[in-house]
């Protein structure tokens, strides 16, 4: 995203515009608005209290990524490459086992990735992601090398990418090396919500991109009355608002 495109999806998350619509309200108040000022405080609550109810939460999620769920990494069609965006890597003790399979990795995008990978989908995979604010400076390309190369991927299958910072630089730092190595079609695997957002990029970019998403938690209804608020929701609503302000700014800039 862009710094206007950050900015709004900033303020779409439920806390963030109750708490800005909270402050314009003082002021609305202050000026003797009375009656707008109200208006303006109980829009910016129930803005979060709907959010906050697991039934808005998981009919938004659904909603992004109902269509890249139940893919099978034996059954994409082969590609020249599988790319792999960062963000959401887990802990690297959980790829000591050597095992892609392993129940733990099931909703794991480098598993994912490798479990293409060894069967056979794509000689090569290229990993795409630069350092955050939570890996120490170290980029996600190289957290995401080392656990492939913990489930059997040997490090001459993999590029790096180390210097991509959002979803648009996934895309064109991806197709800059797909024109280099001559590949035309390559397997997109990042999360089930975020893959609308990275296709709409790729496709700008204008490089062929299969999806496959790895599995996602499961319903937040599953543990939960519809209709009872919690911060579990509020996240993953935030998430939601956050991809679909990603969505607009494919098309926008």
């Amino acid at each position: 995203m862009n710094a206007v495109a950050m900015g709004m999806g900033w303020l779409v998350e439920p806390l963030n515009l109750s708490l800005v619509l909270a402050v314009i309200a003082a002021v609305v108040w202050l000026a003797r608005w009375r009656r707008s000022g109200v208006t303006l405080f109980m829009a910016g609550a129930l803005w979060s209290l709907l959010w906050s109810m697991p039934a808005a939460a998981d009919a938004l999620r659904d909603s992004l990524q109902r269509a890249y769920l139940g893919q099978s990494a034996e059954g994409m069609p082969a590609s020249d490459a599988i790319v792999v965006l960062g963000g959401d890597i887990g802990r690297l003790d959980h790829f000591d086992s050597g095992d892609a399979n392993a129940p733990e990795l099931a909703d794991n995008r480098v598993a994912t990735a490798a479990r293409a990978w060894h069967a056979g989908r794509a000689p090569t995979i290229l990993l795409s992601g630069g350092p955050n604010g939570t890996t120490r400076g170290i980029s996600e390309a190289r957290i995401m090398a080392e656990a492939l190369n913990k489930l059997g991927v040997p490090s001459e299958a993999l590029v790096l990418d180390e210097h991509s910072g959002d979803t648009r630089q996934n895309a064109e730092h991806s197709v800059r090396v797909a024109s280099e190595r001559g590949w035309h079609r390559v397997i997109l695997v990042t999360s089930a919500m975020h893959m609308p957002r990275a296709l709409g990029w790729f496709k700008r970019q204008g490089l062929a991109a299969l999806p496959l998403a790895p599995a996602e938690a499961p319903p937040l209804l599953s543990g939960a009355s519809p209709w009872q608020p919690s911060m579990r929701a509020l996240r993953y609503s935030a998430r939601g608002l956050r991809e679909y302000v990603g969505l607009l700014a494919v098309v926008a800039f």
